[in-house]
């Protein structure tokens, strides 16, 4: 049995990175606490996990519940209001580690990779960004804060409300021949599985300091994840690509498709916590993949869809671009 002689609180410990981490946390010897929102009458946590309810906007309940712990983490800070919060942890917890985003890199004209020096946006950015930069700014101002910046890419794992890799797993469960995709297929876009993620909070934990580090998965194309993704579920699949954006039909939309290559720089990481992922890009799909289709069909056998478990995807790309199949079956014919 595992001693668990380490205390670590984990906000939003009950998304996708909290259980991924959660997980992590205890196999290394800490005793977690999940905090959430919403009651969970029913919830069974594993040996050395206990869940709690706070609110996060009573800020007196928070700080006195994360009191004394040797880690907290923060996976759902996303906005200056919630560094304040947070400032109010130096000297009262060993360690903090924060999720933040890509996003916050200011673009156009990104290097490829591109590194944790590179300036951010400013408020005229989108305000999700712009949330988590002033977040950053405002958590490193911040004196006697060991606090370690996570800057993720589009996260991929188990209990995700948003899994971009269902674009090809769809297409694989329904036996589709091929995929048309824009760009040539060549657009780069960071992923980061959830199991990663957590290995790194786990080393930071190990090496508390105020820092900011990228996490994401090896850089790959669309058309080679795609690929990848086949390969795994063991589906032959043509991948067909053309030239330039995808089309209003939806010809060709991947939720991928950038218009300057995205990669983020891990030497930092590797560099100062000898960071190496703990699971690789065929094992975290296989994780997705089990996860998701097992997810979807427990939502179609309610009378639901894939769409009911992955609702912001359909927030941020809309219901109609998704498996544009018609379209997809003329384009092929007419090549």
């Amino acid at each position: 049995m595992t001693v668990h002689d380490r205390r670590a609180f984990i906000i939003g410990g009950t998304g996708q990175i909290g259980r991924a981490t959660a997980a992590r946390l205890t196999e290394a010897g800490y005793a977690v606490t999940l905090g959430h929102r919403r009651p969970r009458p029913d919830a069974s946590e594993p040996d050395g996990v206990v869940s709690v309810q706070v609110d996060r906007n009573d800020t007196e309940a928070l700080l006195n519940a994360l009191e004394g712990h040797d880690l907290v983490v923060d996976t759902v800070a996303f906005a200056p209001h919630h560094a304040a919060q947070l400032a109010q942890l130096a000297g009262r917890v060993g360690s903090l580690v924060v999720i933040s985003t890509g996003a916050v890199y200011k673009a156009p004209g990104l290097p490829v990779p591109i590194p944790e020096t590179w300036p951010t946006v400013e408020r005229d950015a989108h305000i999700y960004a712009a949330g988590k930069a002033a977040l950053e700014r405002h958590l490193l101002a911040t004196p006697g804060l060991p606090v370690s910046i996570l800057r993720t890419g589009v996260l991929h794992g188990p209990y995700g409300t948003s899994l971009d890799h269902w674009s090809f797993i769809k297409r694989a469960l329904d036996k589709r021949p091929h995929v048309v995709l824009a760009q040539d297929g060549q657009s780069r876009f960071p992923t980061s599985a959830v199991a990663n993620v957590a290995e790194l909070i786990c080393l930071c934990a190990q090496h508390p300091a105020a820092r900011v580090l990228n996490i994401a998965d090896d850089p790959l194309t669309v058309a080679e994840i795609g690929a990848r993704i086949f390969a795994v579920m063991g589906h032959e699949t043509e991948i067909v690509t053309f030239p330039g954006p995808s089309r209003p039909d939806g010809l060709g939309f991947n939720p991928w498709n950038v218009p300057e290559p995205i990669v983020f720089s891990m030497d930092r990481a590797r560099a100062e916590l000898g960071y190496r992922h703990a699971v690789s890009y065929d094992d975290a799909l296989r994780q997705d993949i089990e996860w998701a289709v097992a997810a979807v069909a427990v939502a179609e056998a309610g009378g639901g869809s894939w769409q009911d478990v992955f609702p912001d995807l359909i927030a941020r790309h809309g219901p109609d671009v998704w498996f544009p199949y018609a379209a997809e079956d003329a384009y092929v014919a007419g090549a």
